[in-house]
């Protein structure tokens, strides 16, 4: 089910989030569904066990010297 959704938007943005969307084949109502799909609107909130789990992991080797890699990695930034 489908509900009408009445926006007050600035003239210029919306012709460029038109002109995007035309660009990407699509239309500005699937363009704010999209942005609307894509924030996390559950009322579930996520341990921190779970978000470590989400981070990518290190290509690092078990017997490396971790302080001296992250002074390295600190002159290298």
């Amino acid at each position: 089910m489908k509900t009408r959704l009445e926006l007050d938007i600035e003239n210029e943005l919306l012709d460029k989030a038109n002109s995007h969307a035309l660009n990407n084949g699509t239309n500005i109502t699937a363009l704010i569904e999209s942005y609307f799909k894509s924030l996390n609107l559950s009322n579930k909130r996520l341990n921190i066990l779970d978000l470590i789990e989400g981070l990518e992991k290190p290509n690092l080797s078990q017997y490396c010297n971790l302080k001296e890699y992250y002074f390295q990695d600190k002159v290298n930034s």
